[in-house]
């Protein structure tokens, strides 16, 4: 592993100064804006786009998001416009029948709990809510999660870290578990592939989906969806043109084929090609993957450790579990929550409040003293 020096340089300065909020949105990179300023420039001097424009691009974007999440076969990638597309695919391929049950977790978030609730309603299936343990519990949210699935779960659909206060779940034990009951795994890697290791091969899901606008840098409106091989031949949630196998041959796209592109390639959400925001995806993922996720997280680790002895002193202990990158930091009643949100806002710090929680999640974007200001705060609001 490499040691991440500070990646400050990359960003316009005023977007990444005091910002604690990596979780809600990236920052731009410059990178993004040169390539959504060039691909704007070539479309105002071009009337028409090649055929191979089309596909040229997308295929880069699927083979650096196979890359970040080590999968060998980027045809198993499908380029998405949200978390809530490849969630609402996997949705309408589950077999799910009466009596069964779909397991989440406590507060997730929207995205990946909708669907599951409204196919739940549709077949008079169970969907079961995992609760947070209470502070001081001897019992792990994996361990509740584990608990709750039996021989009446067809999927268990989570996040590889909750989007609210960064808690780790247990995925391989938890894919361990469904695969005793031949239920599914649906992750939803939103808050942590990029910024945090993830490994398809190892861990084998059936469909982890990832929005692309927040650790991987991209721009709102993007995402990205790896399927297994039980969505190997299902349903897409529409029927579009580029999605069908021999759409490179415009000529013959009158003659109407049965088969689609291989493996995902029949989930990708129609007008993938967008000339405009694919070269931007493509900028961010090569960031991120010459970031690498093990150095985001041990650059990440630095700015905490210098802090943690700091917040302790005041009552704010750090979660032994955690992702460095999303940190959800519990208030008590030692603290002005008035006079801690003005001091958060004079030091020009951006971060989130996310249930009972103060959300804060950096970047390697971010400096030692930023989180300097973050324990100063804490330190002028106690009461």
């Amino acid at each position: 592993m490499t040691q991440l020096t500070n990646q400050r340089f990359l960003f316009p300065e005023k977007a990444v100064s005091g910002y604690l909020n990596g979780a809600s949105r990236s920052p731009q990179l410059k990178a993004l804006a040169a390539a959504a300023r060039h691909a704007i420039w070539w479309r105002e001097e071009n009337a028409g786009m090649p055929i191979p424009a089309f596909f040229e691009t997308v295929s880069l974007v699927k083979a650096e998001f196979a890359q970040l999440i080590n999968c060998a076969e980027p045809d198993r990638i499908a380029v998405l416009p949200s978390t809530s597309y490849g969630i609402a695919t996997a949705a309408k391929n589950l077999p799910l029948q009466q009596g069964q049950n779909i397991i989440v977790a406590e507060d997730q978030f929207p995205s990946n709990y909708y669907s599951w609730l409204e196919r739940c309603k549709e077949v008079g299936a169970e969907l079961r809510v995992v609760a947070r343990p209470e502070p001081g519990a001897t019992d792990s949210w994996s361990d509740r999660v584990l608990a709750a699935i039996d021989h009446k779960t067809a999927a268990v659909a989570i996040a590889q870290v909750h989007w609210a206060d960064g808690s780790l779940f247990d995925l391989a034990a938890i894919r361990d578990r469904t695969n005793d009951v031949d239920a599914w795994l649906i992750i939803d890697a939103t808050q942590s592939v990029g910024a945090f290791p993830t490994d398809v091969s190892a861990l084998k899901p059936d469909v982890l989906c990832a929005g692309g606008y927040k650790w991987l840098m991209g721009p709102y409106g993007c995402g990205y969806a790896y399927f297994g091989e039980r969505m190997d031949g299902g349903t897409p949630l529409e029927e579009n043109w580029i999605n069908r196998a021999g759409s490179e041959d415009f000529r013959n796209l009158v003659n109407y084929r049965e088969e689609y592109r291989p493996l995902a390639g029949r989930y990708c959400v129609g007008q993938q090609s967008n000339f405009i925001m694919m070269p931007m995806q493509l900028e961010g993922l090569k960031q991120v993957n010459a970031w690498g996720a093990e150095n985001i997280q041990a650059y990440c680790n630095e700015l905490w450790s210098g802090v943690a002895p700091i917040l302790a002193n005041v009552g704010i202990e750090l979660p032994e579990e955690r992702a460095h990158h999303l940190v959800g930091l519990k208030l008590t009643d030692d603290f002005d929550r008035d006079v801690l949100s003005a001091e958060f806002e004079r030091r020009g710090l951006s971060l989130s409040y996310r249930g009972d929680a103060i959300r804060v999640s950096p970047g390697c974007y971010n400096l030692p003293e930023e989180l300097a200001e973050l324990a100063g705060a804490f330190f002028k609001a106690v009461k």
